[in-house]
């Protein structure tokens, strides 16, 4: 995984819908809508966190998750977030 920090675009706007969570990008008008795990992982984003943090608090929440598994699902969803630049990186 990338050692850097992961945010939150100033870019990206949110609203919950349920249990999920809708992106909307102001400059591209994209929009995202992103699964009760998703939304649970972009709620950690509200701060800077690592792909690495990401990874261990999302094993806290579903303890029965393996490492490697935890470490793939956080690098998806962070390469998807990125992709719809949602999010952005710093060294």
């Amino acid at each position: 995984m990338a050692s850097g920090s992961y945010s939150r675009s100033p870019d990206a706007s949110a609203s919950t819908v349920g249990d999920r969570v809708v992106l909307y990008h102001r400059t591209s008008r994209s929009a995202l809508v992103l699964n009760p795990t998703g939304s649970w992982m972009w709620q950690q984003l509200a701060s800077p966190r690592t792909a690495d943090a990401l990874a261990t608090d999302l094993r806290g929440r579903f303890p029965s998750l393996s490492d490697d598994d935890a470490r793939r699902d956080v690098e998806a969803f962070l390469a998807d977030l990125a992709h719809h630049a949602m999010v952005s990186m710093t060294p």
